[in-house]
């Protein structure tokens, strides 16, 4: 089963690197609300291809959690140390690239976002020499567009060669991951592009940053989050040498618990 999920990972890593690099001839970070307002509503296919980028994104996601969860539901890890760590920097950098492209569609819950993160950055020791980074001060979106369109990729392709030491696409899992997404995309709807004008009183990122959204604004310390937001990598990491009842609940703890700020 696990071997199955992995073919279908890739087959929707691929699907989502080639759907975003039509949509990057259309993008602008100069100009980014405009240029994704055009992608939607004026380029032919365009709307499709935006859909398809992010969905396939999104599953993909999911695919590498099945995969995880498929392994810790084993007695043993049957995959060696390395790895299981390359699987765990893949779920890592696999989020860090949607949030930057969530970022990316530069409407009001993408700018908010952006600045939660340069907080849990700037406040924090040793993670704010990394702000400059993904801050510009003369283009926004410059380094956000960067990062998710060439070094996040890269990244992420990288691991994903580490853990399963080939990268290929078989042509019935690419077909079955397409047809999932494309079946995805009918049944629901991108997130909204709130207007930069546009009066709200409320904004949300990507849906796994509500918890650390919802905690900063109730108060709690920036560090305190981002030991929160680092803590099931951790756990992930430590169910390799010691998959025990122990660390299992503490997973578990974490998901209910982060789900309650989500909420």
């Amino acid at each position: 089963m696990s071997k199955y999920v992995a073919w279908v990972t890739q087959a929707l890593f691929i699907i989502s690197l080639l759907s975003g690099l039509i949509v990057v001839f259309v993008y602008y970070p100069s100009n980014a609300y405009d240029s994704v307002q055009k992608l939607s509503f004026i380029t032919p296919f365009g709307l499709f291809f935006r859909e398809l980028h992010y969905f396939s994104s999104e599953i993909f996601i999911f695919s590498i959690l099945v995969h995880i969860l498929i392994e810790l539901s084993k007695k043993e890890i049957k995959i060696n140390f390395k790895s299981w760590i390359y699987s765990i920097f893949a779920l890592l950098v696999a989020l860090v690239l949607m949030f930057t492209g969530f970022v990316l569609k530069a409407d009001q819950s993408a700018n908010a976002a952006a600045e939660v993160a340069f907080s849990l950055l700037k406040d924090t020791p040793f993670l704010d020499k990394f702000l400059p980074l993904v801050r510009d001060n003369f283009v926004f979106y410059w380094k956000f567009f960067v990062w998710h369109g060439l070094f996040l990729p890269l990244i992420i392709e990288y691991a994903i060669l580490k853990h399963v030491r080939k990268l290929s696409v078989n042509i019935s899992y690419f077909t079955i991951a397409l047809g999932v997404t494309l079946l995805v995309s009918l049944f629901l709807n991108l997130p909204r592009d709130i207007g930069l004008d546009e009066k709200v009183l409320h904004v949300k990122g990507p849906w796994f940053f509500w918890g650390a959204e919802n905690m900063l604004q109730a108060g709690l310390s920036v560090l305190g989050i981002n030991v929160v937001i680092i803590l099931p990598f951790l756990l992930l990491i430590g169910m390799y040498k010691s998959n025990t009842k122990l660390l299992k609940i503490l997973l578990l703890l974490w998901v209910i618990i982060y789900a309650y700020f989500s909420v």
